[in-house]
Protein backbone atom coordinates (compact mmCIF):
# COMPACT_ATOMS: atom_id res chain seq x y z
CA UNK A 1 0.00 0.00 0.00
CA UNK A 2 1.17 3.52 -0.81
CA UNK A 3 2.78 5.15 2.21
CA UNK A 4 1.90 8.85 2.35
CA UNK A 5 4.81 9.51 4.73
CA UNK A 6 5.47 13.06 3.54
CA UNK A 7 1.96 14.33 4.23
CA UNK A 8 -0.42 14.66 7.15
CA UNK A 9 -4.09 15.61 7.10
CA UNK A 10 -5.64 18.25 9.34
CA UNK A 11 -9.44 18.51 9.49
CA UNK A 12 -11.19 21.36 11.28
CA UNK A 13 -14.52 21.08 13.11
CA UNK A 14 -16.37 22.20 9.97
CA UNK A 15 -14.95 19.28 8.01
CA UNK A 16 -12.58 21.39 5.94
CA UNK A 17 -9.40 19.48 5.06
CA UNK A 18 -5.80 20.68 4.89
CA UNK A 19 -3.09 18.42 3.42
CA UNK A 20 0.17 19.47 5.06
CA UNK A 21 3.80 18.53 4.68
CA UNK A 22 5.03 16.18 7.38
CA UNK A 23 7.40 18.76 8.88
CA UNK A 24 4.78 21.51 9.37
CA UNK A 25 4.75 22.38 13.09
CA UNK A 26 2.08 25.10 13.23
CA UNK A 27 -1.09 25.74 11.29
CA UNK A 28 -3.58 28.57 11.42
CA UNK A 29 -6.86 29.61 9.82
CA UNK A 30 -9.90 31.66 10.85
CA UNK A 31 -10.59 29.13 13.65
CA UNK A 32 -7.23 29.79 15.26
CA UNK A 33 -3.70 28.40 15.43
CA UNK A 34 -2.81 24.83 16.40
CA UNK A 35 0.58 23.49 17.45
CA UNK A 36 1.46 20.32 15.51
CA UNK A 37 5.01 19.79 16.79
CA UNK A 38 5.41 16.28 18.17
CA UNK A 39 1.69 15.48 17.72
CA UNK A 40 0.88 12.05 16.30
CA UNK A 41 -1.80 11.34 13.73
CA UNK A 42 -5.05 10.29 15.38
CA UNK A 43 -5.03 13.20 17.83
CA UNK A 44 -7.61 15.85 18.70
CA UNK A 45 -6.27 19.39 19.00
CA UNK A 46 -7.63 22.71 20.24
CA UNK A 47 -6.71 26.00 18.61
CA UNK A 48 -5.86 29.10 20.62
CA UNK A 49 -9.49 30.18 19.98
CA UNK A 50 -10.84 26.95 21.42
CA UNK A 51 -11.92 25.33 18.16
CA UNK A 52 -11.39 21.62 17.46
CA UNK A 53 -9.04 20.12 14.86
CA UNK A 54 -8.29 16.49 14.04
CA UNK A 55 -4.86 15.28 12.89
CA UNK A 56 -5.10 12.19 10.67
CA UNK A 57 -3.11 10.07 8.26
CA UNK A 58 -4.20 10.93 4.71
CA UNK A 59 -5.53 8.28 2.35
CA UNK A 60 -4.73 8.07 -1.37
CA UNK A 61 -8.09 9.71 -1.99
CA UNK A 62 -7.12 12.68 0.20
CA UNK A 63 -3.81 13.12 -1.59
CA UNK A 64 -5.26 12.88 -5.10
CA UNK A 65 -7.99 15.40 -4.27
CA UNK A 66 -5.40 17.96 -3.17
CA UNK A 67 -2.51 17.26 -5.53
CA UNK A 68 -1.20 19.57 -8.23
CA UNK A 69 -2.68 18.95 -11.68
CA UNK A 70 -2.28 20.23 -15.23
CA UNK A 71 -5.24 18.34 -16.70
CA UNK A 72 -8.58 16.97 -15.52
CA UNK A 73 -8.02 13.66 -13.75
CA UNK A 74 -10.16 10.54 -13.77
CA UNK A 75 -12.66 10.47 -10.93
CA UNK A 76 -12.66 7.68 -8.31
CA UNK A 77 -15.86 6.20 -9.77
CA UNK A 78 -14.13 5.59 -13.11
CA UNK A 79 -10.84 4.50 -11.57
CA UNK A 80 -12.72 1.96 -9.45
CA UNK A 81 -14.35 0.46 -12.54
CA UNK A 82 -10.97 0.10 -14.26
CA UNK A 83 -9.33 -1.55 -11.25
CA UNK A 84 -12.27 -3.88 -10.64
CA UNK A 85 -13.23 -4.93 -14.16
CA UNK A 86 -9.58 -5.52 -15.11
CA UNK A 87 -8.96 -7.33 -11.83
CA UNK A 88 -5.63 -5.57 -11.37
CA UNK A 89 -3.78 -7.44 -8.64
CA UNK A 90 -0.66 -7.48 -6.51
CA UNK A 91 2.52 -8.30 -8.44
CA UNK A 92 1.20 -7.45 -11.90
CA UNK A 93 2.78 -5.14 -14.47
CA UNK A 94 0.68 -2.36 -15.98
CA UNK A 95 1.41 -0.04 -18.89
CA UNK A 96 -0.48 3.25 -18.71
CA UNK A 97 -0.80 6.11 -21.22
CA UNK A 98 -0.99 9.01 -20.71
CA UNK A 99 0.21 9.90 -17.27
CA UNK A 100 -1.46 13.30 -17.00
CA UNK A 101 -1.12 14.48 -13.41
CA UNK A 102 -0.63 10.93 -12.12
CA UNK A 103 -3.95 10.35 -10.33
CA UNK A 104 -4.76 7.06 -12.06
CA UNK A 105 -1.08 6.08 -11.82
CA UNK A 106 -1.26 6.35 -8.03
CA UNK A 107 -4.22 3.98 -7.79
CA UNK A 108 -2.70 1.52 -10.29
CA UNK A 109 0.60 1.46 -8.39
CA UNK A 110 -1.17 0.86 -5.10
CA UNK A 111 -3.09 -2.05 -6.67
CA UNK A 112 0.01 -3.84 -8.02
CA UNK A 113 2.00 -3.31 -4.81
CA UNK A 114 5.71 -3.52 -4.19
CA UNK A 115 6.10 -6.69 -6.26
CA UNK A 116 4.37 -5.08 -9.24
CA UNK A 117 5.22 -2.26 -11.59
CA UNK A 118 3.51 0.56 -13.47
CA UNK A 119 5.18 1.90 -16.62
CA UNK A 120 3.48 5.16 -17.51
CA UNK A 121 3.90 6.97 -20.84
CA UNK A 122 3.34 10.70 -21.36
CA UNK A 123 4.02 12.72 -24.51
CA UNK A 124 4.27 16.10 -22.80
CA UNK A 125 7.41 16.62 -20.68
CA UNK A 126 5.84 19.44 -18.66
CA UNK A 127 3.00 17.11 -17.59
CA UNK A 128 5.42 14.31 -16.76
CA UNK A 129 7.36 16.60 -14.43
CA UNK A 130 4.22 17.62 -12.54
CA UNK A 131 3.23 13.96 -12.28
CA UNK A 132 6.69 13.13 -10.87
CA UNK A 133 6.10 15.60 -8.01
CA UNK A 134 2.75 14.01 -7.24
CA UNK A 135 4.10 10.45 -7.45
CA UNK A 136 7.08 11.33 -5.25
CA UNK A 137 4.75 12.78 -2.61
CA UNK A 138 3.32 9.30 -1.99
CA UNK A 139 6.52 7.28 -2.38
CA UNK A 140 5.93 5.86 -5.87
CA UNK A 141 9.03 7.45 -7.41
CA UNK A 142 12.07 8.91 -5.70
CA UNK A 143 12.79 12.61 -5.59
CA UNK A 144 14.60 13.54 -8.80
CA UNK A 145 14.00 10.12 -10.37
CA UNK A 146 14.79 10.33 -14.05
CA UNK A 147 12.00 10.22 -16.60
CA UNK A 148 13.08 7.96 -19.45
CA UNK A 149 13.35 9.89 -22.68
CA UNK A 150 13.67 13.27 -20.96
CA UNK A 151 17.07 14.99 -20.94
CA UNK A 152 17.51 16.44 -17.44
CA UNK A 153 20.29 17.42 -15.10
CA UNK A 154 18.39 16.29 -11.98
CA UNK A 155 20.45 14.20 -9.56
CA UNK A 156 18.86 11.52 -7.46
CA UNK A 157 18.93 12.39 -3.75
CA UNK A 158 20.76 9.35 -2.30
CA UNK A 159 19.92 10.21 1.30
CA UNK A 160 16.20 10.23 0.53
CA UNK A 161 16.55 7.03 -1.47
CA UNK A 162 17.96 5.21 1.53
CA UNK A 163 15.73 6.66 4.24
CA UNK A 164 12.27 7.00 2.71
CA UNK A 165 9.82 4.13 2.76
CA UNK A 166 7.55 3.62 -0.22
CA UNK A 167 6.58 1.34 -3.06
CA UNK A 168 8.84 3.00 -5.68
CA UNK A 169 7.19 0.87 -8.36
CA UNK A 170 6.50 3.45 -11.08
CA UNK A 171 8.64 4.05 -14.17
CA UNK A 172 7.92 7.24 -16.12
CA UNK A 173 8.61 7.49 -19.84
CA UNK A 174 8.25 10.16 -22.49
CA UNK A 175 6.70 8.53 -25.52
CA UNK A 176 3.80 8.20 -27.91
CA UNK A 177 2.19 4.77 -27.58
CA UNK A 178 0.37 5.21 -30.89
CA UNK A 179 3.84 4.57 -32.34
CA UNK A 180 4.35 1.42 -30.29
CA UNK A 181 4.76 -0.02 -26.79
CA UNK A 182 8.29 -1.15 -25.95
CA UNK A 183 7.37 -3.56 -23.14
CA UNK A 184 6.30 -7.18 -23.60
CA UNK A 185 4.45 -9.73 -21.47
CA UNK A 186 2.42 -6.99 -19.77
CA UNK A 187 -0.61 -7.95 -17.68
CA UNK A 188 -2.74 -4.84 -18.27
CA UNK A 189 -2.72 -1.84 -20.62
CA UNK A 190 -4.71 1.23 -19.53
CA UNK A 191 -5.30 4.03 -22.03
CA UNK A 192 -6.55 7.55 -21.34
CA UNK A 193 -5.93 9.06 -24.76
CA UNK A 194 -7.89 10.90 -27.48
CA UNK A 195 -7.28 8.11 -30.04
CA UNK A 196 -6.84 4.81 -28.17
CA UNK A 197 -7.92 2.76 -31.20
CA UNK A 198 -4.51 3.57 -32.70
CA UNK A 199 -2.85 1.77 -29.78
CA UNK A 200 -4.92 -1.44 -29.73
CA UNK A 201 -2.65 -3.32 -32.15
CA UNK A 202 0.45 -2.34 -30.16
CA UNK A 203 -1.29 -3.30 -26.92
CA UNK A 204 -2.04 -6.77 -28.27
CA UNK A 205 1.67 -7.32 -28.98
CA UNK A 206 2.64 -6.09 -25.53
CA UNK A 207 0.08 -8.07 -23.50
CA UNK A 208 0.55 -11.42 -21.83
CA UNK A 209 -1.33 -13.91 -24.02
CA UNK A 210 -2.57 -15.90 -21.02
CA UNK A 211 -4.23 -13.12 -19.05
CA UNK A 212 -3.66 -9.81 -20.82
CA UNK A 213 -6.37 -7.18 -20.31
CA UNK A 214 -6.99 -3.69 -21.61
CA UNK A 215 -8.99 -0.72 -20.33
CA UNK A 216 -9.81 2.38 -22.36
CA UNK A 217 -11.24 5.64 -21.01
CA UNK A 218 -12.80 8.16 -23.42
CA UNK A 219 -15.27 11.04 -22.94
CA UNK A 220 -17.24 10.61 -26.19
CA UNK A 221 -19.32 7.67 -27.39
CA UNK A 222 -17.84 7.97 -30.90
CA UNK A 223 -14.41 7.32 -29.38
CA UNK A 224 -15.75 4.32 -27.51
CA UNK A 225 -17.29 2.93 -30.70
CA UNK A 226 -14.03 3.24 -32.66
CA UNK A 227 -12.17 1.61 -29.76
CA UNK A 228 -14.56 -1.35 -29.68
CA UNK A 229 -14.23 -1.77 -33.45
CA UNK A 230 -10.43 -1.84 -33.12
CA UNK A 231 -10.61 -4.38 -30.28
CA UNK A 232 -12.81 -6.66 -32.38
CA UNK A 233 -10.54 -6.28 -35.41
CA UNK A 234 -7.49 -7.32 -33.40
CA UNK A 235 -9.10 -10.34 -31.77
CA UNK A 236 -9.91 -9.22 -28.24
CA UNK A 237 -12.71 -10.93 -26.34
CA UNK A 238 -15.10 -10.14 -23.47
CA UNK A 239 -15.42 -6.58 -24.74
CA UNK A 240 -17.59 -4.45 -22.49
CA UNK A 241 -18.44 -0.74 -22.51
CA UNK A 242 -19.84 0.95 -19.40
CA UNK A 243 -20.65 4.35 -17.97
CA UNK A 244 -20.62 4.97 -14.23
CA UNK A 245 -22.89 7.56 -12.61
CA UNK A 246 -22.71 8.46 -8.92
CA UNK A 247 -25.48 10.16 -6.93
CA UNK A 248 -25.07 11.09 -3.27
CA UNK A 249 -27.93 10.56 -0.85
CA UNK A 250 -28.66 13.29 1.70
CA UNK A 251 -29.66 11.84 5.07
CA UNK A 252 -30.95 14.06 7.87
CA UNK A 253 -33.43 13.97 10.74
CA UNK A 254 -36.19 14.98 8.32
CA UNK A 255 -35.53 12.03 6.02
CA UNK A 256 -33.40 10.85 3.12
CA UNK A 257 -33.43 11.94 -0.50
CA UNK A 258 -31.09 12.04 -3.52
CA UNK A 259 -28.84 15.07 -3.64
CA UNK A 260 -30.00 17.66 -6.19
CA UNK A 261 -26.43 17.61 -7.51
CA UNK A 262 -24.71 14.53 -8.86
CA UNK A 263 -21.62 13.48 -10.76
CA UNK A 264 -23.14 12.55 -14.08
CA UNK A 265 -21.31 11.64 -17.26
CA UNK A 266 -17.54 11.88 -17.23
CA UNK A 267 -16.52 9.18 -19.69
CA UNK A 268 -17.01 5.73 -21.14
CA UNK A 269 -14.86 2.80 -20.09
CA UNK A 270 -14.15 -0.05 -22.49
CA UNK A 271 -12.54 -3.22 -21.12
CA UNK A 272 -11.50 -6.40 -22.89
CA UNK A 273 -9.06 -9.28 -22.70
CA UNK A 274 -6.71 -10.96 -25.14
CA UNK A 275 -8.15 -13.93 -27.02
CA UNK A 276 -5.77 -16.91 -27.20
CA UNK A 277 -4.60 -17.62 -30.75
CA UNK A 278 -2.61 -20.37 -32.34
CA UNK A 279 1.00 -19.54 -33.12
CA UNK A 280 1.44 -19.58 -36.91
CA UNK A 281 4.99 -20.82 -36.45
CA UNK A 282 3.80 -24.13 -35.05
Amino acid sequence: MVKTLRKKLLVDERGKKYLLKKDVERFGNDLGVVDLKGIKEGSVLKSHKGHTFYLLEPTIYDVVKKMKRRVTTLLPKDIGIILTYCGIADGETVVEAGTGSGALTIYLANAVGKRGKVITYEKRPEFAKVARENLASVGLVRRGQRIIGLDEDDILDKEREENEDGLYNVVQKIGDVTQGIEERDIDVVVLDLPDPWNVVEHAKKALNKAKGRIAIYVPYIEQAKKSVEALKKHGFMEIRTVECLVRDIEISEKGARPSPRMIGHTGYIVVARVKPENDDRE
